[in-house]
């Protein structure tokens, strides 16, 4: 019997997750209670259940969805400690009151506490954004009535031909080992991506992560921005973009690479570039499986704040893997979900 329970201790389930929020309480509870200070009228619903009702709501394609699954799923709505099934008007509302300042400051604090678990989270930082469809149309150009933050920003190459999307533009910084998301920027989707590489750098610092090495595609391949990632004491494993300079396109070098200290094409400097594909592989994982394609709120601020929910999904996720001592799954999203 001893051994069964200890299986189920630590056996991935929705259980463990709601378990890891609630044991940060006490933490979290403090920073969501700001945005009810002063306020009269009904008592509010418990916020850190709205927040887990809406990290579970990153499975399903809206909040409208999720009351159809909470009224339906006894077991979902008794994890998140909701009393009854909240409105989905209450949830849009609930989203714009906590902010994006709010909803960034429990992600940090998520992060604060891996941290804990891996003082080495974030040594490789691996850079790369991604374009997300606004949930709105374009109705003015390349604008919106509906959603006037929105943009048409570039998205992918398809066929050979560059693909366009109406939305917004979310730059992550992932660690390159374990796959887990540290900090993003939220920006329009014409926003130029290499200009967002120092806000992401900064936002890294600041959340005490020493990072060596800073990996990224061709697309922030800069003078500026391998300039200072080596002053952030960081090596930069940027492949180069033949289109920055014509020297580049001709020789594939630049005069500047004699200050890389990790040199281009060195055994070294592939074996780093190669972790650049986490990244890309955390993009994937928020879009299928976490709901950052299902955005549907407008405005800039809202849709930071919804991506951040996001991200913190997944970092709250990594945090039950350590808490449950399976550090194996803390890259895993679906074992998580039964």
């Amino acid at each position: 019997m001893e051994a069964q329970s200890s299986t189920e201790a630590t056996t991935p389930s929705m259980e463990g997750f709601m378990a890891t929020i609630e044991s940060l309480r006490s933490e979290i509870e403090p920073i969501l209670k700001e945005a009810y200070c002063g306020r009269l009228g009904r008592p509010p619903y418990d916020p850190l259940a709205m927040l887990k009702a809406l990290l579970y709501r990153t499975r399903t394609e809206s909040t409208r969805q999720l009351c159809i699954e909470l009224a339906s799923n006894s077991r979902i709505l008794r994890l998140t400690g909701l009393p009854k099934v909240p409105s989905h008007q209450a949830f849009s509302v609930y989203l714009a009151r906590i902010g994006e300042d709010r909803a960034r400051r429990i992600s940090e604090l998520c992060v604060s506490k891996l941290m804990r678990v891996w003082p080495d989270l974030g040594r490789v930082l691996s850079i790369d954004g991604t374009v997300v469809k606004a949930y709105a149309k374009r109705n003015r150009g390349f604008r919106s009535t509906t959603d006037p933050d929105a943009r048409l920003g570039y998205k992918e190459h398809c066929s050979g031909r560059p693909r366009f999307e109406f939305g917004y533009r979310f730059t992550i910084a992932s660690d390159g080992e374990r796959e887990i998301p540290l900090t993003g920027v939220t920006k329009p989707a014409n926003a130029n991506e290499s200009r967002l590489f120092r806000a992401i750098l900064r936002q890294a610092k600041n959340l005490g992560i020493r990072f060596d090495i800073v990996t990224a595609d061709a697309q922030y391949d800069s003078r500026k921005n391998i300039w200072l990632t080596i002053a952030y004491g960081a090596k930069p494993i940027i492949p180069l973009n033949p289109r920055s300079s014509k020297l580049a396109k001709s020789t594939g070098k630049r005069k500047s690479d004699a200050i890389l200290p990790i040199q281009r094409d060195s055994p070294e400097w592939k074996r780093y570039l190669a972790m650049r594909s986490a990244s890309e592989r955390v993009n994937s994982s928020l879009k299928e499986h976490l709901g950052l394609e299902t955005l549907k709120v407008r405005g800039l601020r809202r849709a930071a704040t919804f991506f951040t929910i996001c991200i913190m999904a997944k970092q709250l996720l990594a945090l039950t893997a350590a808490r449950l001592e399976r550090d194996d799954l803390s890259r895993s999203v679906l074992v998580w979900c039964y």
